[in-house]
């Protein structure tokens, strides 16, 4: 068994979020994009694990269409990965507490899984029928009682009203770590990891672990890509971003991301206790998989570097659809 997830979180994890394949895929480019991870994951000494996400999608009534394979499947096909597998759940969508229950003991049981991030829904405007967040946390810390191997997740939404607020709740109900939305701009993530460390300090609470989340972009077309999911890229971010003429597609998406760790680094040390920090590399798109895998093997580099003032801008980008809005 690899080393538990749990452990990493207080030096500065460092995970690569893999999108699982599609359902309607093949099953021989199923297998090439398995052995693919698997050969990326080995080649990365410093990965502590792998984060697969719940990708669907909402009607306008909010029900759930399920594009990609179920992450608990992904799981098991990858195997042995040297590292530990994180699933995530979106809970909003789990019809009773009962079904939640059963789901967790299969993962536990059954899949023998032990990392968990239990999302809410898109919209916070619709009714769903499965617990909330801060109740499925609790659900899961009952099954788990008395495992000190268990890591458990959540989202945050840097530019959601009262983040901070949902922040402690969550950590007061079991909440190891929080994985953020794709980042490009500084704030207002620094403006809530401060709050939220001079929260927890206020209340004697210790802050559990900010996965900053970040992915690589290599053309316009991925910046497009984003703002059709819903992200805001500011004009001189999106000029940064871009290769310049004859330069590497993407080097220049990883040289942001390095300024914006650094100056996320120094907002998270301003409480006291700091907030502890890792990063959760992102591909964006699939073309952009070896990119992400390189700005994985690059991040211990980046680690107590100052780095250059970064650029101002609008709030953290979105992911896509799968990421919550709801409570």
């Amino acid at each position: 068994m690899p080393r538990p997830f749990r452990e990493a979180l207080a030096s500065t994890p460092v995970v690569l979020e893999i999108v699982p394949p599609g359902r309607r895929v093949s099953e021989k480019a199923v297998n090439t994009f398995v052995e693919r991870v698997r050969d990326s994951v080995r080649s990365l000494e410093n990965l502590d694990a792998v984060n697969i996400p719940e990708v669907l999608e909402e009607n306008h009534a909010g029900q759930p269409f399920y594009r990609d394979l179920d992450p608990r499947d992904f799981a098991a096909l990858l195997g042995d990965l040297r590292v530990d597998p994180i699933v995530n759940k979106v809970v909003a969508h789990v019809p009773s507490e009962s079904l939640l229950r059963r789901w967790i003991h299969e993962s536990l049981e059954q899949h023998a899984l032990r990392n968990f991030v239990l999302v809410g829904g898109n919209s916070s405007r619709v009714r769903y029928p499965g617990p909330s967040v801060v109740e499925a946390n609790r659900l899961l810390r009952t099954a788990t009682q008395g495992r000190n191997d268990i890591a458990l997740g959540n989202i945050t939404i840097a530019e959601r009203d009262h983040e901070v607020d949902r922040l402690v709740e969550k950590t007061r109900a079991g909440c190891d770590f929080f994985t953020t939305q794709v980042l490009f701009e500084a704030e207002p993530m620094a403006t809530v990891l401060r709050a939220y460390g001079r929260r927890c300090s206020s209340q004697n609470l210790k802050p559990s672990t900010v996965l900053l989340s970040f992915a690589p972009v290599s053309d316009y077309q991925d910046i497009e890509f984003l703002v059709w999911l819903g992200a805001t890229v500011s004009p001189r971010t999106e000029e940064a971003l871009l290769p310049s003429p004859g330069g590497p597609p993407g080097r220049a998406s990883l040289e942001v991301a390095h300024t914006l760790w650094s100056h996320l680094h120094a907002a998270a040390a301003q409480s006291h206790p700091a907030v502890p920090l890792g990063v959760n590399i992102e591909e964006v798109t699939i073309h952009n998989f070896d990119l992400a895998v390189q700005m994985a093997r690059e991040f211990p580099s980046w680690r107590g570097g100052d780095g250059a003032p970064v650029i101002p801008g609008p709030a953290p980008v979105a992911r896509g659809p799968r990421r919550e809005r709801g409570p």
